[in-house]
């Protein structure tokens, strides 16, 4: 789950990283005079009392300063103007993305910007520490000679002195909270661009970008801050990932059956595939996807052939029946549905007819009277199919089965033409 801005800055301050005051602005909320004392603190948060802030929209796209999205304003613009600027900002679409909330934070007096990262390296399978003297800008614009990295081991619950090699000696301490935040908080990655050091010499994480690993859900929540409990450790350093806000990959907020699909991995089966990913688009064709790349392929590929998918979806990793079931269900339960598309590459090891069993379960349920096209081949492909041929006996189903001998992309085109007879 990748936070928004003010969330992963509400991470870094837990663990020691200074950031600027600020508040948080929801839909809905009045725009306190922002520059005074009063104002910061009536909002709940810290005491401004400054002449310049900075308004930033909370999305979950970089780049927002080239979007417009970071604007500045001054004492003697006046309140009125903030909150022109904060209106204006939850109208936008920046990158695509929903604008979900705008902190309003004090203008920082920077003298220098750096830029520091913890990331996880797929190729080294490995943490790797990221640090720049050239913050400010993309780091893939910074040249390679000016980029420090140095491999991390997990084991280390401390940074070494080998580990900081390279990074000044003002930002050890940092790049030590940074880790903390990384391991603790069970990250895939955490960014400070800029690190800023202001006039007064304070280095302040004037941004933050932090994404957790969805897997590691069962260790931050109410039940484990409750066994922490019981085992007589502190449950506040446990941070409760529900008390995030849902959202999404395009920004917005969950919709019910975004979140209720969410449900499904935290589960008595939670280590046992994956079935929790859905997100609710505009279309009217259903698809049920199963793993990877081809994922992303079929749905460009239902695109070009003139039809709009209600949902992007997918299941992986061998998911029992239950977990497949759950989510097809959710995924037949959105209204005005035309077609339902069920695609997927060749299975390693995915148990083709227990994944159909649940799509089957939900079938008959939901009861479609729509167009039906499913392509699948792997372990018990045959046993998958007869499922899916007595389902559609039973059902009377417009449905068409293809394996391997078909292309996923060719099975698209047979759906349009089904549903274009309509």
């Amino acid at each position: 789950m990748n936070l928004y801005e003010f969330e992963g800055k509400q991470l870094f301050a837990k663990h020691g990283i200074a950031i600027p005051r600020g508040i948080v602005i929801r839909r809905g909320d009045t725009v306190s005079d922002v520059f005074s004392a009063q104002g910061g603190s009536a909002l709940g948060g810290e005491v401004f009392n400054v002449s310049d802030v900075v308004v930033k929209a909370q999305v979950l796209s970089g780049k927002r300063g080239k979007s417009n999205a970071i604007r500045f304003c001054n004492k003697d613009q006046g309140v009125q103007f903030v909150e022109d600027v904060v209106a204006e900002l939850f109208d936008m679409n920046v990158r695509g993305q929903y604008v979900a909330a705008v902190r309003i934070e004090e203008k920082l007096d920077i003298a220098e910007e750096h830029y520091m990262s913890i990331t996880y390296d797929t190729n080294r399978k490995q943490p790797m520490l990221i640090y720049s003297a050239e913050g400010g800008m993309d780091i893939e614009d910074v040249a390679d000679e000016n980029i420090v990295r140095v491999p991390l081991d997990i084991r280390d619950k401390k940074l070494t002195a080998d580990s900081q090699q390279g990074i000044e000696d003002a930002l050890k301490e940092i790049a030590s909270h940074l880790w903390q935040v990384f391991l603790q908080e069970d990250c895939r990655q955490v960014e400070i661009n800029p690190l800023v050091k202001t006039g007064e010499g304070e280095w302040i994480a004037a941004d933050a970008k932090v994404a957790l690993d969805d897997d590691a859900f069962y260790r931050h929540s109410k039940e484990a801050k409750a066994r922490a409990a019981e085992k007589g450790q502190d449950p506040n350093a446990i941070t409760d990932w529900n008390e995030f806000e849902a959202r999404t990959m395009l920004g917005r907020p969950a919709t019910e059956r975004e979140v209720a699909v969410q449900e499904i991995d935290k589960g008595e089966k939670y280590y046992q595939g994956t079935a929790g990913k859905y997100i609710e688009m505009d279309g009217d064709i259903a698809v049920l996807f199963s793993g990877g790349g081809a994922s992303i392929a079929n749905m460009d590929a239902l695109k070009q052939q003139g039809l709009a998918p209600a949902n992007y979806t997918e299941y992986s990793g061998n998911p029992p029946r239950e977990k497949v079931s759950a989510l097809a269900k959710i995924v037949l339960s959105k209204p005005g549905l035309r077609g339902l598309w069920i695609s997927g590459g060749v299975a390693n090891f995915t148990n083709v007819e227990a994944t159909f069993q649940g799509i089957v379960d939900a079938i008959d349920e939901v009861k479609p009277t729509y167009p039906i096209v499913v392509r699948r081949a792997g372990p018990f492909e045959a046993e998958g199919m007869a499922l899916m041929k007595a389902c559609a006996e039973k059902n009377n189903l417009d449905i068409k089965l293809f394996g391997k001998e078909v292309s996923m992309s060719e099975t698209a085109k047979v759906l349009a033409e089904m549903v274009n007879e309509q």
